[in-house]
């Protein structure tokens, strides 16, 4: 059945009237994407807008959507809100800005709720449209290189055999050769694949693995340069085209990225496959629809290239792999693709594969939709044959110029307007309004006006919030079973771990945040796990008994009040002592009781025993730390010295420095970092905690028992991994927001309230007013004496003039002196007369030029200082948020210690 049309918005025809008389619904055949389509507009045009209007239109169609998104605005398709209430845009807003325009969050949230719904409104859409969109789309938000949101493993066509060899081996070598280009990227090599020789060599090596379906990841790629097993490259010898000596070099990079925290979140996540990720999903109301949003706003130039190239080769591979089609399949979206599709001779990794795209993805039904705000940095010879076209506003005469010869290639003229029209209606397009130029239509050109969005279109989001964006739109962990009240619970007798175990001995004590099922009596140390215990030994301070909803956009699923509960196993009826700098840990005087283990029958004492398993020794004093490092204590539970024992972590006490040289702005963030130690030694930096110094403890209690150190950490170089790890994690988590005032120079001091530092703006503000109006009054004073002195010598000249015009005989003196006197003496007396009266005369006339200039010398000097005198009152304008983050040499370490977390155990 073919996709129902896609409702986007209002159009007119060129010449129409632009009111609501000569509009009519803008409804596009879904089927004319597959030709594909560009939308172009410069800042403030609606280009976001427009794009958002498709992907949701897409989606309410039933068709699969893949967005990249580059800067950080297409996770707004998240932002969708089924009550359209003010609650539900509150936790978005960000308080900071609130307070600059002197509004709470509450005021701003119940604005744009207002403004949504009368927007919606205009559009004939509301609440329902809103709800029937989230409940129809399965929203995924992957982001390769960090775990913020769902990584993604973009290294899978190294580690994971792929059939392509057998079906398109071209598709596959290109997928290999990005890989590897990536690979090489990271430590530092060339990674082009025609002139790099270690690009090359580990082609060779992948690819025979690769063929006789094994995997060729960095372990296996790191034997075979080790002892190469082929013999030759190309017409050369192994040891000479690559020397053993280099060849080592080359292990030695790659070993160590290998052995980095960092790129593990590389090799993790959600395969890199394309099928997978656009294939429908089952649903209550039947199939849902994929709307696949792959975010590379935090890498940078060069990492954005080579992932979104690896990304556009599998998407190729997967579109020459389907049937035939002359519907809209599904729907691919590029934002701001300036960079990714430059013209020639420019040849970024991603310009090969997207161009293939535009050539061939139409016969396979899959559209693809390009958008920038510069259309000069496009190669137009691929985009010419794009069926529909979005222009938006275009303020230079170049990229309306270039916009203009795009269409003219297109089919030979824009729709039968001309050329200089077309960039006379380009120049004078408001917001939201767009030429549009769609082949499959008549008439072909016409203009557009895009509807209210579904979706709130806040604008990019930072990286933390794609992390609760992930936890609102990912599945509720199924609840855990009721307990038999028949059978009692074993006593704990060890210690889970290991962060992957999927079923969780109930006897452990579980530190794993994916535990599912964790024992009442286990103290927690992880800030995430769902089922926090109430007598649990909590090093996090954000261990608040977090509701897995509780992240949601939905109001419908935020949790119940909670009901009173007396205590008991399973019910949190006391809370951990907030200490110092909120930070959560378990007073002894406020802990509730030990666990007592149910009676049991000897029968069942007997086969319970049978059944246990024998507990890990444990040790009856603190093992020694490594070199260099220090020993904390948490507090113990309330139970006797027997009924628990000691678990190590990590903990690193880093100091991060914030600077901006510019502004003059220098803060410094201590923190004191522990994460649990996995038994190879290393940190799980996915369980990082921050703790609070001076709420531990020296020395443990008297009579506890401790767990084996991982045996890894007894090298020095596993220690030092360790503490890098966690100056790695404190370098990519650390960041300050700071106010400041650019005009004026002016940074919040560390911890100034914004009003204090508003204040401190508007009396510098004030101060450099003062300072100018003084500038003003030295400025204007010579020309305002100049002045004073030239009327002062037309003054003096008139009052001469007119002197000499009353000493001269009139006309009727000048008759009489003709008579007495003869005719050639009146007619000098008239010629003196006339001289005196033109003297007169200019002399008014420069007192007059003389006084006017003055008058406006003193009106453009009233306006400057009128204007200074605004300065003060406008200083909060200019306030903005200036987001720090340290550079890696500005983070340093003070001291490394084992924190020893308490959890109770049985008794050894």
């Amino acid at each position: 059945m073919p996709t129902r049309p896609f409702t986007l918005g209002r159009s007119r025809p060129l010449s129409g009237d632009p009111g609501a008389a000569g509009a009519r619904p803008f409804e596009l055949p879904a089927h004319h994407l597959v030709t594909h389509g560009v939308v172009v507009g410069m800042t403030g045009s609606g280009k976001t807008g427009l794009v958002m209007v498709l992907v949701e239109e897409a989606l309410r169609s039933g068709v699969p959507v893949l967005m990249v998104d580059v800067k950080g605005d297409l996770p707004n398709l998240l932002f969708t809100f089924p009550e359209l209430s003010a609650a539900e845009f509150e936790p978005w807003i960000d308080p900071s800005a609130a307070a600059r325009d002197g509004r709470s969050t509450a005021d701003v949230a119940e604005g744009l709720a207002a403004r949504w719904r009368d927007g919606l409104a205009s559009s004939g859409l509301g609440s329902g449209d809103v709800a029937a969109l989230r409940a129809r789309m399965a929203p995924r938000l992957l982001t390769p290189g960090t775990t913020a949101g769902e990584p993604v493993h973009v290294l899978s066509a190294l580690e994971a055999p792929s059939p392509l060899w057998d079906e398109d081996e071209e598709a596959a070598r290109e997928a290999l050769s990005a890989s590897l280009s990536l690979l090489l990227r990271l430590v530092g090599r060339d990674p082009d694949p025609a002139r790099s020789r270690e690009h090359v060599l580990l082609a060779h090596l992948a690819e025979r693995r690769l063929r006789a379906r094994r995997a060729a990841g960095l372990e296996e790629l790191l034997a075979d340069l080790a002892d190469p097993p082929i013999a030759a490259v190309g017409a050369l010898g192994v040891d000479e085209f690559f020397a053993p000596k280099e060849r080592q070099a080359l292990a030695r990079e790659l070993n160590t990225l290998l052995a980095s925290p960092t790129f593990a979140t590389w090799r993790k996540g959600a395969p890199l496959d394309v099928a997978a990720w656009l294939a429908p999903q089952a649903g209550s109301g039947g199939g849902k629809t994929p709307a696949v949003i792959v975010s590379v706003a935090h890498l940078d130039d060069d990492e954005r290239l080579l992932v979104l190239g690896l990304l556009f080769d599998q998407l190729l591979s997967w579109v020459r792999g389907l049937p035939g089609t002359s519907d809209l399949r599904a729907l691919v979206v590029f934002d701001e693709v300036f960079g990714f599709l430059p013209p020639h001779p420019a040849n970024p990794p991603t310009k090969r594969p997207l161009l293939a795209l535009l050539k061939q993805a139409r016969a396979f039904g899959v559209g693809v939709v390009l958008a920038t705000q510069n259309p000069m940095d496009l190669d137009y010879k691929a985009l010419s044959n794009a069926g529909a076209w979005f222009v938006g506003r275009l303020q230079t005469d170049a990229d309306r110029e270039r916009v203009v010869e795009g269409l003219s290639g297109a089919d030979g003229g824009a729709g039968g307007v001309g050329a200089a029209a077309l960039s006379a209606t380009l120049k004078a397009l408001p917001p939201r309004t767009f030429f549009v130029r769609d082949v499959h239509m008549q008439p072909p050109s016409f203009l557009a006006e895009t509807r209210f969005s579904l979706s709130w279109l806040r604008g990019p989001v930072t990286r933390r919030e794609i992390g609760r964006l992930v936890r609102s739109i990912s599945p509720p962990p199924p609840p855990a079973p009721a307990p038999d009240p028949t059978r009692a619970t074993p006593r704990p007798t060890r210690d889970s771990l290991d962060p992957g175990s999927k079923q969780p001995d109930p006897r452990a004590d579980s530190l794993d945040v994916r535990s599912k099922q964790p024992d009442p009596r286990a103290d927690s140390l992880d800030a995430r796990s769902k089922q926090p215990d109430p007598r649990a030994d909590s090093l996090d301070a954000r261990s608040k008994q977090p509701d897995p909803r509780a992240d949601s956009l939905d109001p419908r699923l935020a949790p119940p009040a909670p009901k009173r509960a007396s205590p008991g196993p399973s019910s949190p009826a006391q809370r951990a002592a907030v200490g110092p700098g909120g930070t959560v840990v378990l007073d002894p005087r406020h802990a509730p009781p030990a666990p007592q283990p149910a009676r049991r029958s000897g029968a069942a004492r007997a086969e319970a025993g049978a059944r246990a398993p024998t507990p890990p020794p444990a040790a009856a004093a603190p093992p020694p730390p490594p070199e260099g490092w220090r020993s904390l204590y948490a507090h113990a539970p309330a139970a006797a010295p027997e009924g628990f024992r000691y678990i190590p972590w990590v903990a690193a006490s880093v100091i991060a420095h914030l600077r901006d040289t510019k502004l003059g702005v220098a803060l410094n963030r201590s923190q004191l970092l522990a994460a649990p130690l996995l038994p190879d030694g290393r940190p799980d930096l996915s369980r990082v905690a921050r703790l609070d110094a001076s709420l531990l403890a020296t020395a443990p209690a008297a009579g506890a028992r401790f767990a084996e150190l991982p045996a890894p950490l007894a090298k020095r170089a596993t220690a030092q991994a360790a503490a890098r790890a966690l100056r790695e994690h404190a370098y990519r988590t650390t960041e300050a927001a700071v106010a400041v005032h650019k005009e004026l120079g002016l940074a919040q001091d560390d911890g100034e309230p914004l009003e204090a530092f508003a204040a401190r703006c508007r009396a510098a503000a004030a101060r450099l007013a003062a300072a100018e109006q003084q500038q003003v009054v030295g400025r204007f004073a010579p020309r305002i004496a100049r002045l004073g002195e030239r009327i002062a010598v037309a003054k003096a000249r008139y009052g001469e003039a007119e002197a000499e015009v009353a000493a001269l005989p009139g006309a009727v003196g000048a008759a009489l002196l003709g008579l007495v006197a003869g005719r050639d003496t009146a007619r000098r007396a008239g010629t003196q007369r006339d001289k005196a009266a033109a003297k007169l005369e200019r002399a008014r006339q420069e007192w007059t030029e003389a006084d006017a200039a003055l008058r406006d010398l003193h009106a453009a000097q009233a306006a400057e200082l009128a204007a200074l005198e605004q300065l003060p009152l406008r200083a909060g304008e200019g306030i903005e948020t200036k987001r720090l983050v340290p550079k890696k040499n500005d983070v340093e370490v003070a001291f490394v210690a084992l924190a020893w977390a308490a959890t109770l155990a049985g008794p050894a």
